[in-house]
């Protein structure tokens, strides 16, 4: 009988469910309708969430140094504010009142940030910026800014003074003096509570400093009803981010209230209990911008265009139910298929709350990939039901139940495939990737229940109003079709298989030293995860041309001797080591110890050029050394250890790695003799390099393990070595083809496309097996030829896939007009492997199975099913 299911298992496992899915179709379907509720009420309660740590390969030894230096002298996590002249305004330079005083301002801003590790929050206003000067009466030194600051034009003169003595010149100050740095960096959770630190919220602090002097505006929460001790009317806070948009009222909204007994409340009130009245803002400044960079900054900016996210998911729906509505003729039952398929995302996010994880702004595509999973599959089952329902003229219930009998092993078998082809991903020992695969996992789990359970259940109660007419629909598209599926069967004859195969071994070769040339890490400047133009990039960019340094800073860890600092063969082989790295291509500048060790000692020598120059002697070094304190972050607390700041001009792969093998190559140089340990690395260069590493290292095992398991679940489904080769060698073309468009289009190997080669592999052998399935029942069952069994393949099932493909592809095509780098990328790989791995499926397969699946000797049962068939 059609449709019927092969293997003791699968008739068993059918026997089982078939029953519990269509034997009470209400009951089933009350019962996922209160699970839908319940995943439902999860999803609305997940939060973006993300951590910086989530980032880092915590294995890596560059991680286990960074972590173990990172109480001493900080960690990557920082942000960093320029407050700069805007062109054209009067003034030349930062000495004048009104810069100053934002600079202050600025400062103090920053300072008081919740979030903020405030003994690390640096600018020449903070009392860590000294100089030292020699004077004919001795040594002198003090703040930069001194303690009695006054804005006035002998005061400003003498800043100016002490700022190039201070040797902050391209650091704390530009290089032309028209703008002035605030460093400060993030605590990951709270000392006092514990608490995780919230990017999310802590990056609209931050542009809401920005704000504070660049907005001519500020926005006061006045109280519609008294909050003991605040009256009606009065001022809850203050904000400079124009706060009034449609959701605020349901907002949460925390304000500090100064209590009677001198202590401080937190309450909590609802957007709607308050009244946004806009006042001018005395902190503006009209002539200075303010560029920020930081790991925080990105992901308010990513979390900002999660809107953006929701509006392409609209569109992708919207796309997919046009082409549904085409291929099906019923907008209705184009509808079933993406109503689950939206049901699985909704319990993807569910499950992803009730297993207490956050939605990562980093992995807030992998919705998008289980709704094309569930479509993929959606649009499977349903052509199958249209095939029963036009070919064999079944109602919607017998339909359902011949669908759910052919396509439910098939298509569990295709969904646990990609279970474990996506668990491989988990093999990367990197937070964000192992958390985008556990999420696309829980995402497939929905998945087999809303198409394998529900969309039968659902097509079982479609009602199709004229069914001669809807019939007819469908005559007329496979009729249309038949053209196209007759031409392609040809591959299935033996010489234009060969043909074929000969030109799929050439592109595999050609794709294969293409490919050689991929790079792994970032190809551009600025982050990835923006497009180039984004506000953020642009601010990095003014950063690095104003600047000699930046946000891209790797810190090489010294480590030594305890009192290493005045060990004079110590200090000269760091001396010699930052020199070696200043002239390193890439790198921008350096700063360590003995640099300005050296500079104090020329000081105390009356700044005679001969003494810049480390001295021999230990007293004269700890004269040189003693003006820096361990808050420098020059040095810890018993000088064994003095980090080498070596700030890169970007953080491209190619710049990274001449860094690193610069490093190595001085270390290699030196010898195991050399009294200082080099040790890599922290800094945010420092995080990217060991990401790298563990990407390079790690990409070829998880391909290896992705297709191994693919492997072993295609076997297991049919155990032939032509099913075998038949799935997997087109699947394996495809992603080697893919690395080759990479290396064309300038994208790197790295944490946001990594995972899209085992996400698009996972979809692709879909396709694979739902199509090897129908075309070995049609020659070992239905005892047909193979160039019919395949025609015939086609028709069933080849039209879904090519549909599914040109579904997909459209809907991922809108990703390129993101203001999202990352989902810009991730849309052009996409887009490739979804109509790749179609192509692969429909020609690659059936030319492998020309010279592996034998079809029976030609005889009369075979012409009485063509017969049947035709």
């Amino acid at each position: 009988m059609h449709g019927d299911a092969r293997g003791a298992f699968s008739q068993l496992f059918i026997r089982v469910t078939e029953p519990i899915v269509f034997g009470k179709r209400p009951r089933t379907l009350i019962v996922l309708f209160f699970m839908t509720l319940f995943m439902g009420w999860q999803a609305a309660h997940l939060k973006l969430d993300t951590g910086f740590e989530k980032q880092l390969p915590l294995g890596h030894p560059y991680i286990q140094v960074f972590k173990q230096y990172q109480q001493q002298f900080g960690g990557a996590n920082l942000v960093l504010f320029a407050l700069i002249r805007k062109d054209g305004s009067p003034g030349k330079d930062l000495y004048e009142p009104e810069f100053m005083a934002t600079l202050k301002a600025l400062t103090n801003s920053v300072f008081f940030t919740p979030g903020m590790d405030r003994t690390r929050v640096s600018s020449i206003f903070t009392p860590d910026v000294r100089y030292v000067e020699v004077r004919e009466e001795g040594l002198y030194g003090g703040n930069v800014i001194p303690a009695d600051y006054a804005p006035t034009e002998e005061m400003l003169t003498r800043v100016r003074s002490n700022v190039t003595k201070a040797k902050v010149l391209g650091r704390l100050v530009a290089n032309d003096q028209s703008g002035a740095m605030v460093f400060s960096e993030l605590l990951e959770q709270n000392p006092v509570t514990g608490a995780k630190l919230d990017y999310v919220k802590t990056a609209a602090l931050i542009e809401d400093v920005r704000q504070r002097f660049i907005n001519p505006k500020m926005f006061e929460y006045r109280l519609k009803a008294a909050s003991d001790p605040l009256k009606a009317g009065d001022v809850a806070m203050v904000t400079y981010t124009d706060p009034r948009k449609w959701n605020l009222r349901f907002q949460d909204v925390e304000f500090t209230v100064a209590l009677e007994s001198g202590d401080k409340e937190v309450r909590k009130l609802k957007g709607s209990d308050f009244e946004i009245a806009e006042v001018d803002n005395p902190d503006y400044n009209a002539n200075v911008d303010i560029h920020i960079v930081g790991f925080a900054k990105v992901v308010g900016d990513i979390a900002n265009a999660s809107l953006e996210v929701v509006g392409f998911f609209a569109l992708t729906i919207f796309l997919v139910w046009v082409i549904l509505w085409w291929y099906t003729g019923s907008g209705l039952i184009a509808l079933l298929p993406l109503s689950c398929g939206i049901l699985a995302v909704v319990w993807e996010l569910g499950i992803l709350h009730l297993f207490g994880f956050g939605l990562d702004p980093f992995a807030i595509l992998v919705p998008f990939l289980v709704l094309a999973i569930s479509v993929s599959h959606g649009i499977q089952i349903t052509s199958f039901w249209l095939f029963e329902v036009a070919d064999h003229r079944l109602n919607s219930l017998d339909a359902s139940r011949a669908t759910y009998r052919r396509l439910v092993i098939p298509g569990i078998t295709a969904l646990l495939t990609n279970v474990v082809g996506f668990g491989t991903i988990l093999l990367i020992p990197i937070g964000i990737v192992q958390e985008m695969a556990i999420n696309a996992m829980f995402g497939l789990v929905a998945v087999i229940v809303c198409k394998k359970i529900l969309l039968p259940c659902l097509l079982s109660y479609a009602k199709l109003g004229n069914p001669d007419k809807f019939r007819e629909h469908q005559r007329r598209r496979d009729a249309a079709f038949a053209p196209v599926w007759r031409a392609i069967s040809m591959i299935t004859d033996k010489p234009v298989a060969a043909v074929v195969l000969t030109l799929a071994v050439a592109s595999w070769g050609w794709a294969e030293w293409v490919s050689k040339d991929l790079k792994i890490g970032e190809l551009h400047d600025g982050v990835p995860e923006l497009r180039p133009e984004s506000r953020y990039n642009r601010d990095s960019a003014k950063i690095a041309s104003e600047f000699s340094i930046g946000v891209d800073v790797i810190k090489v860890i010294a480590q030594n001797k305890a009192d290493g600092c005045i060990d004079h063969r110590i200090m000269e082989t760091i001396d010699r080591f930052a020199w070696r790295m200043q002239n390193t291509e890439g790198v921008q500048s350096t700063l360590s110890m003995p640099q300005v060790a050296k500079i104090v000692y020329n000081a105390f020598s009356e700044g005679n050029p001969k003494f810049m120059v480390l001295p021999r002697e230990s007293g004269a070094l700890v004269l040189a050394g003693q003006q820096f304190p361990t808050s420098s972050g020059l040095l810890n607390a018993d000088c064994s250890a003095m980090p080498v700041f070596v700030f890169t001009a970007d953080h491209k792969a190619e710049t990274i790695d001449k860094v690193v093998a610069a490093v190595n190559k001085f270390v290699a140089d030196e010898g195991d003799a050399s009294p200082v340990k080099f040790a890599l690395a922290t800094g945010n260069v420092g995080v990217m390099a060991a990401t790298n590493d563990v990407i390079e290292d790690t990409e070829h095992t998880v391909l290896l393990w992705l297709y191994l398991c693919i492997a072993i679940c295609v076997w297991a489904s049919f155990r032939r070595l032509a099913g075998l080769v038949c799935v997997l060698v087109p699947l394996a073309l495809v992603s080697v083809f893919t690395y080759a468009v990479m290396v064309f289009l300038d994208i790197g190997l790295k944490v946001s496309t990594l995972p899209v080669a085992a996400f698009a592999a996972g979809i692709g052998v879909d396709y694979g097996i739902y199509i090897y399935s129908v075309l070995e029942e049609c020659v070992t069952e239905r005892k047909m030829s193979l160039r019919r069994a395949y025609e015939q393949t086609l028709h069933q099932t080849g039209k879904a896939v090519i549909v599914t493909a040109l579904a997909l592809a459209a809907s991922v095509c809108t990703w390129l007009l993101s203001g999202l780098q990352f989902q810009v990328d991730m849309g052009i790989l996409l887009t490739i492997m979804f109509l790749a791995n179609a192509g692969a499926a429909v020609l690659l397969l059936p030319a492998f199975a020309a010279f592996l699946l034998k079809p029976p000797a030609p005889g009369p049962t075979s012409d009485a099913t063509k017969a049947v068939t035709a």
